[in-house]
């Protein structure tokens, strides 16, 4: 049954053009994803549906009662309150569901939720029985809710059947159906004017009769040419008229290779960057780490989590203060990436911004843009006039062609469209220097990160994978039906020594240690 009708629906801002919708309708119990680049009208769309902004031509019908999860309602409300943005939001989104309504509208819901509470969020989400919009840059909460997605692009709607890995796996399929029939409309457009010079050069080269040829054979010469040229002249017209009906093709995207290198004289050379064999942290008095050990390791991609409060912002601000606990290599260099967005020039324009103490290439500058959708003239607009998203993707291009050996990232994908986080992923991939990310985005994780920095009960724990390896580990050591209680004792020892073995100062300790792990390795290896 039909619950949410749109038919003949518009909405521009000024010039701007955000979307047309001839017909679009949602069924009972459908949980739909809306995507869309930064500035598509995402959040327009569900404002409208909602009854909160009017569009400027169309009709909509809604049935039953809506309600509407509002990422800006919960920051204001925030601005005095005691509690977390997360936990607040959770209130937020349980106190709509409660309310049981038909239809439920959800902006960026996981927005200041940590990956645990993101978990909790998808739970009562796939539990809702209504019918569900949700904008999300979370593709784990689309791809775990969703059974179709709304894509709004260059003024259009388009709904795929699927969760948001289907919509990709169809949109690559476009992508290279419209990329192998721009490549076919090429070729023939080349082969049809080819064809024509080909022609007319031919209508050109008939001779006229020479002037040794009696009256009669020069009329039958004449006559003869003149059907060769009429016959060519309506072969090229033919062939011009075809060129003319030839169906044009859009031009695909350009795809930007990224290759940046950290100098050598950046480069560090040891096995660990940080490493401290004790270290403790009070905030306003409360504790959130006490005693504990940690070591970073170098040219690696590390994910600190946690819940909420745990103190992972706090744990990396002592990383940046040089806090006297923590020994940091004198050859690191931090470059580090806050909302707050302090390094940028407001009056400058993009490039500039970026290029200013870049140690790569005006080239490789462009191209890391371009992945981060800021390209053509776009480069050369005031950041002071950019969108909240757009100064992020500045702020984030401008610490990745800096001279920092070791990148530090709050949140870095928060205010990011998924096609400009996806960007991120890339960049930060083709980075090779060390990276440490706090982020609450499961894949974004899961794609980036090849270790796992753990806060919790006041300690630091630290594993070798990504995300899903870490997931996976700790649900096979709490249910322990696909572990035995050896292996989980095993791979807890094999941690700790991973630890200590890159602690340790003294060679003769540290080669006690390897053998150690080696044994451990193999006794590993022998149990089912």
């Amino acid at each position: 049954m039909s619950k949410i009708k749109l038919i003949n629906v518009s909405k521009s801002f000024g010039e701007k053009k955000l979307f047309e919708i001839d017909n679009l309708e949602i069924l009972e119990g459908q949980k739909i994803g809306i995507v869309g680049k930064n500035g598509t009208g995402k959040s327009t769309f569900l404002n409208i549906i909602a009854n909160k902004i009017q569009p400027d031509t169309g009709k909509i019908e809604t049935k039953g009662k809506i309600s509407y999860i509002n990422q800006l309602d919960n920051i204001e409300e925030n601005r005095f309150s005691k509690i977390s943005g997360g936990e607040k939001m959770l209130e937020i989104i349980k106190n709509k569901i409660k309310e049981n309504p038909d239809i439920l509208l959800a902006d960026e819901p996981s927005t200041n939720l940590d990956i645990f509470n993101v978990q909790y969020l998808i739970k009562q989400l796939k539990e809702y029985k209504g019918i569900l919009l949700i904008i999300s840059h979370d593709r784990s909460v689309l791809d775990n809710i969703c059974d179709y997605i709304i894509e709004i692009e260059n003024g259009c709607i388009k709904k795929y059947k699927g969760n948001y890995t289907d919509y990709k796996m169809q949109k690559n399929m476009e992508k290279a159906r419209k990329k192998f029939e721009y490549f076919q409309y090429i070729r023939e457009k080349e082969r049809l004017q080819k064809a024509i010079i080909g022609s007319k050069n031919n209508e050109k080269s008939i001779k006229k009769a020479p002037k040794r040829m009696g009256n009669s054979e020069t009329r039958l010469h004449k006559r003869e040419a003149t059907e060769k040229r009429e016959k060519l002249e309506q072969h090229s017209k033919a062939l011009e008229t075809r060129l003319k009906q030839l169906q044009e093709k859009e031009k695909p995207e350009k795809e930007y290779s990224i290759y940046f290198q950290i100098p050598e004289n950046l480069k560090i050379r040891s096995k660990e960057i940080i490493k401290s064999d004790k270290f403790s942290l009070t905030i306003q008095g409360k504790q959130l780490l006490v005693d504990t050990k940690f070591y970073i390791p170098t040219n690696k991609k590390i994910a600190i989590i946690g819940k909420n409060g745990v103190g992972k912002t706090s744990f990396i601000k002592r990383i940046i203060n040089k806090d006297e606990q923590i020994n940091i290599n004198p050859q690191a260099s931090i470059g580090y990436f806050s909302q707050k967005l302090d390094n940028l020039d407001e009056n400058s324009n993009v490039l500039e911004n970026v290029i200013k103490d870049s140690v790569q290439d005006e080239r490789t500058v462009r191209n890391i843009l371009a992945s981060l959708y800021l390209k053509d003239d776009k480069v050369y607009s005031n950041v002071k006039d950019l969108s909240g998203g757009e100064k992020v993707k500045v702020a984030l291009a401008k610490i990745l062609v800096s001279n920092a050996n070791l990148l530090i990232l709050d949140e870095p994908t928060n205010f990011l469209d998924i096609e400009s986080i996806e960007g991120l992923e890339n960049l930060i991939k083709a980075y090779t220097g060390t990276v440490l990310v706090i982020s609450h985005d499961k894949d974004f994780i899961d794609n980036v990160c090849d270790n796992i920095i753990l806060i919790e009960d006041k300690n630091i724990k630290q594993y070798e994978g990504n995300y899903s390896q870490y997931l996976t580990l700790s649900q096979n050591r709490r249910n322990k039906k696909i572990i035995s209680n050896d292996r989980i004792l095993l791979e807890f020892k094999l941690t700790k020594l991973n630890s200590e073995i890159a602690l340790v100062k003294d060679e003769k300790e540290k080669g006690q240690l390897e053998n150690e792990r080696k044994s451990i390795i193999e006794q590993l290896a022998n149990i089912n």
